[in-house]
């Protein structure tokens, strides 16, 4: 226990490993406020998949389908972690709002709950394969109409934008069908303390 007193809390790998999303998106994109809690950690946690069923139909013609069962387990880095941030990951963050003299906003503004997502069954290796195409082809379509609009020739890009348009459509079909039978499903997360 007196090795735990010496370390900071590190809910989100500032101190250790920063891992954006459970390692889907690389260091690089973190933005320029490092945010870091002050406190002491009192204890080590992680936070493990519950699983469950997951799965909907997407057309309405009132037909089954089977639900994607995912076994849970997945298992998130250990984190020390200070009593508030403990009950924060356990339970969420209070909801937004302001304090009796209206002056102190509190709570989470336009956020999600850190464990209401697992990220590895959030992004299973085929949808981040898909994810990636997808921003890498966003990313063209960016370009092409910036291209564009400096060098005033739209005629130049149409086919190209057209080209990546359509292979874009494909890859968000597959990432709906993904989300439609339940591999793509976002599990809760527990959070349990390890030694």
């Amino acid at each position: 226990m007196t090795v735990l007193l010496a370390e900071r809390c590190d809910p989100y790998g500032i101190e250790s490993t920063v891992k954006l999303m459970g390692g889907m998106y690389p260091q690089s994109y973190m933005g320029k406020n490092i945010w870091y809690c002050p406190q002491r950690a009192v204890s080590r946690h992680r936070l493990i998949c519950t699983g469950g069923d997951y799965g909907h139909r997407l057309a309405n013609d009132g037909g089954l389908i089977r639900a994607f069962h995912c076994d849970g387990g997945h298992e998130g880095v250990k984190m020390p972690l200070c009593a508030a941030h403990i009950r924060e990951l356990a339970i969420g963050p209070p909801a937004p709002g302001w304090s009796k003299d209206m002056r102190t906003p509190h709570g989470q503004v336009g956020g999600t709950k850190a464990n209401e997502m697992c990220p590895a069954c959030m992004w299973p290796p085929e949808a981040r394969e898909l994810q990636v195409k997808a921003d890498a082809m966003q990313e063209e379509l960016s370009r092409l109409h910036i291209g564009a609009q400096i060098s005033g020739i739209l005629g130049l890009n149409l086919r190209r934008i057209a080209q990546v348009s359509a292979a874009q459509d494909q890859v968000r079909a597959r990432l709906d069908e993904l989300f439609a039978s339940g591999r793509v499903h976002k599990c809760p997360l527990k959070l349990v303390e390890v030694s």
